[in-house]
């Protein structure tokens, strides 16, 4: 690889990993995160495994933290003798902004419950809807019918986040469902029980 593929490689990596820090905190909600937290290491090593094999993960991300802290967009607070990280308000907007590119996380208790989006975005309006499908589907939606979208996890906020960076309005709605008719194709894509009583 030469010199700017890997300077490139290397700038896209840090982004990923800074992404998945802001992405995480800003789904604790107002929480702090230990530095060193399990979850938090697992995820930066779902993000990039050769790269954080090579050094020390908890070193790894600390030194990301850190550039994130000198952006302004984490703070680290001491609660317990452990130094913790919370987003700051500019860190909050950053994450909701570039969460909207993001898959949701998944593998969380499943609540029996289905997310469905429902768009009605005019034709004179292509580019906006084709924009909107293609976030949709990166957030990990499944297609249900042409404009209705199907997730089994609770994603309120970072939808709501969506509808207000597109100005979508009611053009988009947020819908709970408690059961969809010949769901055991969407249960088998996500992982879920085939049955209610798993």
């Amino acid at each position: 690889m030469g010199h700017l593929e890997t300077k490139s490689s290397k700038r896209l990596r840090r982004g990923q990993f800074e992404t998945a820090i802001l992405g995480t905190l800003a789904l604790a909600g107002i929480a702090a995160i230990a530095l060193a937290a399990p979850n938090m290491l697992k995820l930066l090593k779902s993000v990039d495994p050769d790269w954080l094999r090579k050094r020390d993960p908890r070193e790894r991300l600390y030194v990301v933290a850190s550039r994130l802290k000198r952006k302004g967009l984490v703070v680290f607070v001491k609660e317990n003798g452990r130094t913790r990280m919370r987003l700051s308000e500019k860190g909050r907007v950053a994450a909701q902004r570039a969460m909207l590119g993001q898959p949701l996380p998944q593998g969380r208790r499943w609540d029996r419950r289905w997310r469905m989006l429902v768009f009605d975005i005019p034709e004179k309006r292509r580019k906006l809807r084709d924009k909107v499908r293609s976030i949709v589907s990166g957030f990990g939606f499944v297609r249900l019918q042409d404009s209705v979208w199907v997730f089994p996890y609770d994603c309120e906020d970072i939808i709501t986040t969506l509808k207000t960076e597109l100005r979508l309005g009611t053009q988009m709605l947020y819908v709970i469902a408690d059961a969809i008719e010949y769901d055991a194709p969407l249960r088998r894509h996500f992982s879920l029980p085939l049955h209610t009583n798993e």
